[in-house]
């Protein structure tokens, strides 16, 4: 059977058309999303948390800090996305409900970044995170990501797994903050028993009531006591200008600097940091790492 030329021509065209259209319509849908900022996930995760508000307000705004993506990496680059950082808002997504504390992060300039559907060229990642308390010992949170590219404006959805992970790092997040916490009561207890020692042992009996040939001996147990007690509450400061921190994490205010060589008691005990109080009464935390033992 003859075909001819017209007729391929009329199908190439035909062909052409359709995948013109199609195009077309892709680039619309993408625009009409953005236009409506309806880009909440179809894999969006939603968990319900064993634990108060304000332990997972904590926790996140670890994770909010992070500067990380989780869950994804750039094109041929290296498998962890750094450079991100919190944002206050987005017009990203559509609205949020009123009742629940709203965070963002934000990656830009990420070039096709993995586990988002089709993704291509360069653009930014947005998570969003939603908390919402249910009870007073139970809590909800939603996250949701989005790929946007910079240039065509087009939207790619995450594929589940940004959200996934970021969760993951969330919860680690709280299980750390919920050991610390334990860690820190039995420290605090333990730590109060020394100080009554130590007190107890600054202020010894009077020589009358000792027993005359042991007084030597027992005072020179006594100040060896009193010392190994000082060495395990107090502690110096090792370097010029180290900060005395309002909470226990890098990014916290900072109330004061110290200068080196200065004196503090140690109130609390994590393992990374120490809950301090100076010799003028300003109380805060310092990394263990700005520390030293008394000599």
């Amino acid at each position: 059977m003859l075909i001819s030329k017209h007729t391929i021509s009329n199908f190439f065209a035909t062909c052409f058309l359709s995948a013109m259209l199609a195009s077309s319509a892709v680039a619309l849908l993408s625009c009409f999303l953005y236009a409506s900022n309806d880009f909440s996930s179809a894999n969006s995760l939603s968990m319900s948390v064993d634990a108060p508000e304000a332990d997972v307000l904590q926790a996140l705004q670890l994770v909010v800090d992070d500067q990380i993506i989780h869950g994804t990496q750039q094109y041929a680059k290296e498998k962890i996305l750094y450079g991100a950082h919190a944002a206050q808002s987005s017009s990203v997504f559509g609205n949020h409900a009123e009742s629940a504390k709203t965070f963002y992060k934000v990656a830009d300039g990420v070039l096709a970044p993995a586990n988002f559907v089709d993704s291509s060229a360069r653009g930014t990642i947005t998570v969003r995170y939603e908390v919402l308390p249910v009870s007073d010992n139970r809590t909800n949170i939603r996250i949701d990501a989005v790929y946007i590219e910079d240039d065509r404006r087009r939207v790619h959805r995450s594929e589940g797994v940004v959200e996934s992970a970021e969760y993951a790092e969330f919860n680690k997040r709280l299980q750390e903050l919920r050991a610390n916490r334990i860690q820190e009561r039995e420290d605090s207890n333990k730590l109060a028993q020394l100080q009554a020692e130590a007190q107890a042992l600054a202020h010894p009996p009077n020589a009358s009531d000792m027993q005359p040939p042991a007084a030597s001996s027992t005072v020179q147990q006594l100040e060896a006591r009193v010392h190994d007690l000082r060495r395990q509450v107090e502690r110096v400061v090792s370097a010029p200008g180290t900060e005395l921190k309002s909470a226990p994490f890098r990014s916290a205010s900072t109330i004061l600097s110290l200068p080196a060589q200065t004196n503090v008691l140690v109130m609390v005990i994590t393992p990374y940091w120490l809950g301090v109080e100076t010799t003028d009464g300003h109380r805060g935390w310092i990394h263990r790492s700005h520390l030293e033992a008394l000599p």
